[in-house]
């Protein structure tokens, strides 16, 4: 059985990432971009080199292998490549001016060169020792370029190299069964297209679509050459398209030729290994997801030791639960990132409240020692009728065991690790762990502990943060039910446009949101409003123009009726008097002119009940008729009667919405105050722009907006999201008193001219529209009759 190692995966240079180079055998090798590092005083017997191009970080350690080997080697070194790569190898590298041209450089003592070229021929077998061969076959790069079939006992393994687009791979893979595994190159995040189709490279979404050529499910698929710098973004992308973060190949992982199965790097030395454990420590202690922290612990406590399986336990009131089980040669994945775990706790006690002493993790956590069994089926004093039913299932042979407690700070146990399997490096055979694996892992669960505590505490806090939020919220509900449900609206609007722009290609390809940003984003716009705490209801939610504690339009209608009855009564006086004989004048003139006052009284309220209503615009004929009502008084008999006060008529004078202008002061005065508020709140570091995206989404580019006035780049790009998701919202919102939701067309007119007289961020609003999120969100939050065809011309913005 053998297996290819993986000396070199990242696509570029970095303090601990090494280029392209792969191990077939102890002698041959593909690429050389990471020998010295890797193999030290191994790499002597290094004896053929099969290039899949010349590009530099392909070829770098060629130079230095043999500079450094030189006076020690018997044989020459082979250096195998497409004609383009020789021909480069000796015109740009080996040249006596960039470096020697070592193959006219002699051995020591000897007739041999240091170096000697074979031109490959594509799609031609070239056998190696161990009867593996190598077959190239072309890629599509900027220069150049072959990928290798590595075959052995009729199964075998693709590598890409650097490539873009290839029908003929996946062709191939389709008709060769016999490939187990391919290793394929993505080197950008998806934002990169332009940079990556120019370079020849593929990014998440291109092999997403290369994959659809794919007809077989049982390949296994692996990714190298991630440029460094923007792993992480890749990594998510990847994961995005269905590729697990453990098919992301690192330097010293080796894949098994006969399966296709990953094996991951394990540290050779105890000084390795003491490394190795460093760098876990400082990836343990940046890791704030819990749910990968404790996959992170398995994975690598496996990759120290050489385990094939594991197991992660938390002790949770007097049980031990199932947190991660991993068994790399049955593939098994559960828990932590890789779905639920059904499988019930251990107990640490019994029924009968005796101590669980027949389970070893149950007693590895009671009490706090570790235990380490070379064979389960001959361990005395524990139970493994669970282990042994398991190995009926699935034909494994559960046999070495290694059972670690875990303790934080305080010297507290809070869970359990476990290993199984250890697999000798040499033999691929289980053995059983050693001291060095005991000491090893017992420091990797110190640290793990502590980790898995400190992210508790942190996603705790994270949890208080996000509630507390929340929980304002819920307090603006029930003073304001409108503010609430805008809320909730806005925030889902804010984040499917951050969301969508992660996506884009075209207008934001380079722009793009961390998971936190986005996080960043979902509080501000959680938080929008948080000034409105502090405005009274009656302005909040101001239904009508009159509305205070109620609306005084009621108190008008009393008052005119009022009138009306003391009209009636004079009206009858007079005509008792009439017939009297008491006052002259003519009944006819005296009901002409009753009904004449009582029509003037109704077309006033008429004029004042839709004056009240805000939804459409005041003009200055009717609101001088307003101010002209207030200052009229009706004299019947000796009462003097008024229908409408000065205040109720400076209101109602209000020609556009429902608020004055002091009550639209005290509205924008919920900007600042929001700012103030979030200001007094321990931010942690990453969420610290909160306050300034939440207070500034009422901002506008032409500076004319409020609190600060700021305009252009003063505005954060967080913010402009907001400010648009904001005033689409409330454009569209149903639910409020003061006004009807406007029909999307307009909506999308309205933010159309706003952009146009730079109040808006153009460019968003344009995409916007372009990427169809305002269509997305209509058909999610508004009533189907007010989803109509929007005709507004984006393209001129």
């Amino acid at each position: 059985m053998s297996y290819i190692r993986i000396l070199g995966a990242q696509g570029s240079r970095a303090k601990e990432s090494f280029t392209t180079c792969i191990q077939v055998t102890k002698n041959t090798l593909i690429d050389a971009g990471n020998i010295m590092h890797a193999l030290g005083d191994e790499a002597l017997h290094v004896n053929r080199i099969f290039f899949s191009h010349a590009h530099l970080d392909h070829i770098i350690d060629t130079a230095f292998m043999i500079d450094n080997f030189f006076a020690k080697r018997t044989t020459s070194l082979t250096l195998y490549g497409l004609p383009a790569t020789i021909e480069a190898l000796q015109k740009h590298l080996f040249n006596d001016v960039v470096w020697p041209n070592f193959s006219k450089l002699f051995l020591i003592n000897s007739t041999t060169p240091a170096i000697t070229y074979v031109t490959l021929e594509p799609n031609q077998s070239y056998a190696i020792e161990e009867g593996i061969t190598l077959t190239p076959f072309l890629a599509n790069h900027t220069v150049p370029c072959c990928g290798y079939i590595i075959e052995q006992n009729k199964s075998a393994l693709l590598f890409s190299a650097d490539t873009f687009r290839n029908e003929a791979l996946w062709n191939l893979l389709n008709e060769k069964p016999e490939i187990k595994a391919l290793i394929i190159d993505v080197s950008f995040p998806n934002h990169f297209k332009k940079i990556a189709t120019e370079s020849k490279h593929l990014t998440p979404h291109f092999l997403a679509e290369e994959m659809q050529q794919l007809k077989r499910n049982d390949l296994h698929i692996y990714i190298n050459h991630l440029k460094p710098f923007y792993a992480e973004q890749i990594k998510n992308e990847l994961h995005a398209i269905g590729i697990t973060k453990e098919a992301i190949l690192h330097d010293g992982e080796s894949i098994n030729l006969a399966t296709g199965y990953l094996e991951p790097s394990i540290p050779r030395s105890i000084d390795e290994r003491v490394q190795k454990l460093t760098e876990i420590g400082t990836a343990l202690s940046a890791n704030e997801n819990l749910d990968a922290l404790l996959e992170m612990i398995v994975t690598e406590a496996k990759n120290l030791t050489g385990a094939d399986g594991g197991t992660l336990y938390l002790l949770e009131k007097d049980e031990l639960r199932f947190q991660v089980i991993q068994t790399d040669s049955l593939s098994i994945k559960m828990g932590g990132t890789s779905g639920k775990i059904t499988w019930p706790p251990l107990p640490l006690y019994l029924e009968d409240d005796t101590p669980n002493k027949k389970m070893v993790a149950a007693t590895c956590a009671l009490e706090d020692r570790l235990v380490n069994i070379p064979d389960v089926y001959e361990a005395v004093g524990f139970s493994f009728e669970g282990t042994k039913k398991f190995d009926q299932g699935t034909g494994y042979r559960s046999k070495s065991m290694l059972v670690i407690p875990m303790k934080n700070h305080e010297h507290e146990i809070i869970g359990v690790l476990q290993l199984l399997n250890k697999i000798d490096e040499h033999t691929h055979e289980v053995s059983a762990f050693n001291d060095e694996d005991e000491k090893i892992t017992l420091s990797l669960a110190s640290q793990a502990a502590i980790a898995i505590t400190n992210t508790s505490l942190i996603q705790g806090l994270e949890n208080l943060l996000e509630s507390f939020l929340k929980s304002i919220i819920f307090a603006i509900s029930k003073k304001s039910p409108y503010t609430a449900g805008h809320i909730e609206r806005m925030v889902k609007l804010s984040v499917m446009i951050a969301e969508a722009i992660n996506q884009d290609t075209s207008l934001y390809a380079d722009k793009h949101f961390s998971a936190e940003e986005i996080k960043q984003i979902n509080f501000a716009a959680l938080m929008h409003d948080i000034g409105k705490l502090a405005t009274p209801e009656q302005v909040v939610d101001k239904a009508t123009k009159l509305e205070a504690i109620f609306d005084r339009i009621h108190m008008i209608e009393c008052r005119i009726k009022t009138v009306e009855k003391a009209l009636h009564v004079k009206l009858l006086e007079d005509k008792i008097a009439l017939l009297e004989g008491k006052q002259q004048g003519d009944i006819h003139a005296l009901e002409a002119s009753y009904h004449q006052q009582i029509e003037t009284l109704r077309e006033a309220f008429v004029l004042i009940q839709s004056s009240n209503k805000g939804d459409s615009f005041l003009n200055d004929d009717n609101a001088s008729k307003i101010q002209a009502l207030a200052k009229q008084s009706w004299l019947i008999g000796d009462e003097t009667y008024r229908i409408l006060t000065e205040n109720e008529a400076y209101h109602l004078s209000t020609q556009k919405g429902t608020l004055t202008q002091e009550e639209r002061t005290i509205i924008n005065d919920h900007a600042k105050l929001s700012v103030d508020i979030l200001n007094r709140l321990p931010f942690p570091k990453k969420y610290q722009q909160i306050p300034q995206i939440s207070g500034n989404h009422h901002e506008k580019i032409n500076g004319k907006g409020y609190p600060q006035g700021l305009k252009g780049d003063e505005i954060s790009f967080e913010a402009r999201i907001l400010a648009i998701a904001d005033i689409f919202e409330a454009l569209t919102a149903s639910d409020r008193p003061y006004k009807a939701g406007m029909p999307l067309s307009t909506a999308m007119k309205i933010l159309y001219f706003m952009a146009k007289d730079d109040e808006l961020d153009s460019k968003l609003v344009k995409f916007f529209y372009d990427s169809g999120l305002y269509l997305q969100y209509a058909k999610e939050a508004l009533p189907e009759q007010s989803i109509d065809t929007v005709t507004v011309d984006f393209s001129t913005l």
